[in-house]
């Protein structure tokens, strides 16, 4: 099992992954993106310019954020990771990536 500081160091601007599972979203499941921005306490990664939209303040989103949680809700192992959330205290899986 890598570490979440692991994680962190290889999803770099540029990086492929692929949803193997969206719990919220099953239909984005199999889509591929690249990483399009790296901050310490996020990524984000491009959408395709068919899935883009306008957001509030009138400009087209061209970025899809993920928001780093606490360490124990990952699980990173080769090049699959997996993210959990904790609902009633409990963690329940709500997305699985591969980086390709």
């Amino acid at each position: 099992m890598k570490t979440f500081a692991q994680l962190k160091g290889d999803l770099v601007k540029g990086t492929t992954i692929k949803t193997i599972y969206n719990h919220f979203r099953p239909e984005r499941n199999g889509e591929i993106r690249k990483v399009g921005k790296v901050q310490k306490n996020a990524i984000a990664f491009e959408i395709p310019k068919e899935q883009q939209v306008v957001g509030i303040w009138g400009q087209v989103q061209t970025l899809s954020w993920l928001w780093w949680t606490k360490a124990s809700n990952y699980e990173y192992e080769e090049n699959i990771f997996k993210i959990y959330d904790e609902v009633n205290g409990k963690k329940e899986l709500s997305f699985i990536y591969e980086i390709i």
